[in-house]
C-alpha cells in the first residue's frame, strides 16, 4: 500500500506541520531507509546528538518518532511517508527498534480484541435511553414550532433586526434537545438576514424567508415521521441530526462501481472539522458524499483524492433521496480517463434539483454534473448598478448563476472561454463550482488547502 502525497498531507495536524513535513521529504536527509510490507522506517538528524528514529505503517496509517514533538504525526513521520510516496523505498530487514514497535502494536491490538464486549445487550436500558432521547426531541420540536410561529407573527423586518444572541439561544435549546441539524440551520439564519445580495444569491429578505420555510417544512415532517415510509423517515432524521448506529450501517447493502472522486470540501463546524468527498459512479451515474469529522487540528483518515477512481463499494446511509455514504472495501488509483460521469444539461440539472425538492423540500443544495457548458459574464440589468460582476454557466438549454466565491477567478481562467464539464453544488438560485474538466484535465478544490484556489489534480 502506498499513500499519495495529498493523502499524507491530509494527515498533518495543522498547516505548519504540512509545510515542515515537506521540508523533511528529501531522501538525502535520511539514513537507514527500509521497507517491509506496509511498514517503512528511517533515521534523520535533528537538533540532538543522536538521529531521530522514525517508523510508520502505511496501512494504519500509524507512526512513531523519537523526536520530542507533541504533534501527531510529527514532521519527521510526514517526511518519511512523503519520501515513500515520491519513490518506493527499497525492501530491507527491519532493525530491532522497528520490530519492537510492530510487536507492540500487534500486542495492543490483540489485547483490545480480547477485551471486546461479550456481555449481552441490555435491551431494557437501551429502550429507556431511546425513550429519553425521543422525549427530548419531541420537546425541542414543540419549542421550535412555538418560536417559528412567534417569529412569523412579528414579520421578517423584525427578525432581521434581532441580534445574534436571539438566534443562538434557540440553537442552543435545539442542541440540548439532541437535534443538532436543526440547530445548525437556526445558527445560519442571522447570516442570511444580514448579508447583502450577492451574485447567484436571493435577496436577504427572500433568503431568510426561504430558509424559514424550509425549517418549517422539516419541522412538520419531523412531527409526523411515523406516517412516512422508512427511507423518508430516515432522511428526516438525518436532517434533524439524529445519529445512525454502526449496526444499522453494517446492515446496509453495498453499491459497487468505479467511483470517480470529483472534489473535496473542508468546513469548520463549531469545534469540528468536516471533510466531504464527492464521488460519482462511472457506470451508474449515482452521486455520493462521504463525510468525515475530526477535532479541529487533528488529522482526518486518508481518503481517495480528487482525480482518482475508487474501485469498490460504498454503503449509503438510509434516506430519500440517498446521498451520504461511507467507503467499504476497495482501492484507489489514478483515473484511466479524467471524464466527468453523468454530465447533463443545465435544464436537466434544474429538473434534478426540483425532483429532490419534491422528495425532501428542506434540501439546501444538491450536487450537479454539467456537460458541454461555457462560463461567462451575465449582462447587466437595465437600470441596475452592479457593484460585483455576475457570472453564469450555460448551454443551449439555459444558464445558472455562479455564486460569488473566492475560487471564481481561477475557475474562469481554467475554462478560458472553452466548452468544459463542471461539477458543483446547486441551491436553486446559484451554483458553487468545485471541479472543472477541460481538455482531458481535471482541476478541483484540494483538501485542507487554506487558499481559495483550484489545482490540477489529473
Amino acid at each position: 500500500m502506498t499513500l499519495t502525497t495529498a493523502q499524507i498531507l491530509d494527515l498533518a495536524p495543522d498547516a505548519a506541520s504540512r509545510k515542515a513535513g515537506q521540508t523533511q521529504a528529501k531522501p538525502a536527509q535520511w539514513s537507514g531507509l527500509g521497507r517491509a510490507g506496509t511498514v517503512i522506517w528511517g533515521e534523520i538528524q535533528g537538533s540532538g546528538a543522536s538521529p531521530y528514529r522514525t517508523v510508520a505503517d502505511l496501512a494504519g496509517p500509524a507512526s512513531k518518532c523519537t523526536c520530542p514533538s507533541r504533534k501527531f504525526p510529527c514532521k519527521h513521520a510526514l517526511g518519511l511517508m512523503l519520501v515513500e510516496a515520491a519513490a518506493p523505498i527499497a525492501v530491507g530487514t527491519p532493525p530491532d527498534w522497528v520490530e519492537a514497535w510492530v510487536r507492540g502494536r500487534e500486542t495492543r491490538a490483540a489485547s483490545a480484541e480480547a477485551r471486546a464486549p461479550g456481555k449481552p445487550v441490555d435491551e431494557a436500558a437501551q429502550a429507556k435511553r431511546r425513550q429519553v432521547r425521543d422525549d427530548r426531541v419531541a420537546a425541542a420540536l414543540e419549542e421550535l414550532d412555538l418560536w417559528l410561529r412567534d417569529l412569523m407573527r412579528r414579520g421578517l423586518a423584525s427578525a432581521r433586526a434581532e441580534p445574534y444572541a436571539f438566534w443562538d439561544r434557540m440553537a442552543g435549546r435545539l442542541v440540548d434537545g439532541q437535534v443538532p441539524g436543526l440547530a445548525r440551520r437556526v445558527r445560519a439564519l442571522p447570516g442570511l438576514a444580514a448579508t447583502a445580495a450577492q451574485p447567484g444569491a436571493p435577496r436577504p429578505d427572500a433568503a431568510l424567508g426561504l430558509a424559514l420555510g424550509r425549517l418549517a417544512l422539516l419541522l412538520a415532517a419531523a412531527r409526523r415521521r411515523e406516517a412516512l415510509d422508512p427511507e423518508q423517515a430516515a432522511g428526516v432524521g438525518a436532517a434533524l441530526g439524529l445519529p445512525v448506529t454502526a449496526e444499522a450501517m453494517a446492515a446496509r447493502p453495498d453499491r459497487a462501481d468505479t467511483w470517480a472522486v470529483l472534489a473535496h470540501g473542508v468546513e469548520a463546524e463549531g469545534g469540528l472539522t468536516a471533510r466531504s468527498v464527492w464521488l460519482a459512479g462511472r457506470a451508474s451515474g449515482a452521486l455520493a458524499q462521504v463525510i468525515d469529522y475530526g477535532a479541529a487540528g487533528s488529522p482526518l483518515p486518508p481518503v481517495p483524492v480528487a482525480g482518482q477512481d475508487f474501485h469498490g463499494a460504498l454503503a449509503f446511509h438510509p434516506g430519500d433521496p440517498p446521498l451520504r455514504a461511507l467507503f467499504r472495501e476497495g482501492r484507489a488509483e489514478a483515473a484511466a480517463a479524467p471524464v466527468l460521469p453523468g454530465g447533463g444539461t443545465v435544464a436537466a440539472a434544474r429538473d434534478a434539483f426540483a425532483a429532490v425538492l419534491a422528495r425532501a423540500p428542506w434540501t439546501e443544495s444538491w450536487p450537479v454534473c454539467l456537460a458541454g457548458v461555457r462560463l461567462g459574464r451575465l449582462a447587466a440589468r437595465a437600470g441596475v448598478a452592479e457593484t460585483t460582476p455576475a457570472f453564469a454557466v450555460g448551454d443551449a438549454t439555459g444558464c445558472l448563476a455562479l455564486r460569488a466565491d473566492p475560487r471564481l477567478p481561477g475557475l474562469l481562467a481554467v475554462a478560458g472561454g472553452r466548452v468544459v464539464d463542471l461539477f458543483g453544488l446547486y441551491d436553486g438560485h446559484g451554483l458553487v463550482p468545485l471541479a472543472v474538466f477541460a481538455e482531458g484535465r481535471v482541476f478541483a478544490v484540494p483538501a485542507q488547502e487554506p487558499l481559495p484556489i483550484l489545482m490540477r489534480v489529473a
